[in-house]
């Protein structure tokens, strides 16, 4: 699991932004939190703070470690901070992966071009290297690591951690094929009103409609849509040569597209159950950005219940929606305030011992909740 994540000089982070997902001693809704660490967080904050700038900090890990799905339109401008443009963007994630603590730490000019890469496990380095750098033939790659491999890199396109990880015989208790295994399955995904798009995971731009049919959910995302007052007839047909979602009225009298009457709130009801049939048995970590932007409250409350039933991965959610911010749903630690450069758990944000029978959201509102510096 991810247990801390730090960004610097990247988009809007001009100043070390550090996410800290360290779990607290609550006796309650103890199933949000594992090994000490917070696995299904909710991050609120304003417009413009950076939640979903921080999302794709995250996952910038998976354009150079794997071969995944990225959306590379969200780095095609400004990846480097524009207040210091002469330094590169770091990234620093910290995982608890099988009880060891591995630290990876890279730096970039963008997405493909890499100055450094640092990883260490239980406090030893392993790997330290630089790239187009005088003194790389100081480079450190341990021997467990490197085995006899030599390991010359052209240009610092190809991460060192992902050539040794092709170029080596597979060994499932190597901590790089766990760290490269891990990023292979993290998912981002979010939905707008003109469409939707996602990172990791997968490849390829199939319809999640196409996924629901090929695994025969017809009828489960039927029921899904209406435990969510979305109470729509659903079967599969093929129009003008097409394979289309068909919804029925009238008591089967009257049918037209799906896409057609489903309302933006709909389809990102359905894209969510595609993911949860495609990808919630496989996954290592999900990120969705403002998931119920598009949703009522009581759907948004669904799909977190939903959420924290899930043992298999650790989740982050963004949102706007203070309604979640309750005991029941989630917990102080579990909760994140973020403002410009800046975010904590709601339990670091106050000096106010919070107990379950608390108002979270009432005491957000009378503002007894600051951020400050981390």
């Amino acid at each position: 699991m991810l247990k801390k994540f730090e960004v610097e000089n990247f988009k809007g982070f001009s100043k070390r932004l550090v996410f800290d997902l360290t779990a607290r001693d609550y006796e309650f809704n103890q199933n949000l939190t594992e090994n000490g660490i917070v696995k299904k967080a909710i991050i609120y904050g304003k417009n413009g703070v950076g939640k979903s700038t921080l999302g794709i900090a995250l996952f910038d890990i998976i354009s150079h470690l794997t071969d995944k799905e990225r959306v590379s339109f969200l780095y095609l401008q400004n990846y480097i901070c524009l207040e210091n443009i002469m330094e590169p963007a770091t990234f620093k994630y910290t995982f608890n992966i099988d009880n060891d603590l591995v630290e990876y730490e890279y730096k970039k000019w963008d997405p493909d071009n890499l100055v450094s890469e640092k990883l260490s496990v239980n406090d030893k380095t392993l790997i330290d290297y630089h790239y187009g750098n005088e003194t790389s033939n100081n480079n450190f790659i341990d021997d467990s690591i490197k085995g006899s491999l030599n390991i010359k890199l052209v240009d610092n396109k190809l991460s060192v951690i992902k050539y040794i990880y092709r170029n080596t015989p597979t060994d499932n208790d190597s901590i790089i094929t766990k760290l490269i295994c891990f990023c292979e399955n993290m998912l981002w995904y979010r939905r707008l009103s003109e469409g939707s798009s996602y990172a990791g995971f997968s490849n390829g731009n199939n319809s999640f409609f196409d996924f629901i049919y090929e695994r025969g959910k017809t009828h489960e995302l039927q029921e899904f849509l209406k435990r969510n007052s979305v109470d729509y007839q659903l079967e599969f047909e093929a129009v003008n040569g097409k394979r289309e979602l068909i919804a029925y009225f009238n008591n089967g009298n009257t049918k037209t597209l799906f896409s057609t009457v489903a309302s933006t709130g709909t389809m990102a009801l359905a894209q969510y159950f595609a993911w949860e049939t495609i990808a919630f048995d496989k996954i290592s970590f999900l990120f969705i950005d403002e998931f119920d932007a598009f949703l009522h409250f009581e759907s948004a409350k669904l799909i977190v219940e939903e959420l924290n039933k899930r043992k298999g991965f650790q989740s982050i959610v963004t949102t706007h929606n203070t309604y979640l911010m309750q005991n029941k749903l989630t917990r102080p630690d579990c909760c994140y305030l973020m403002t410009q450069n800046k975010i904590a758990s709601l339990f670091n944000s106050t000096d106010k011992e919070i107990r379950e029978a608390h108002n979270l959201e009432k005491m957000y509102v009378n503002g007894a909740f600051i951020v400050e510096d981390c």
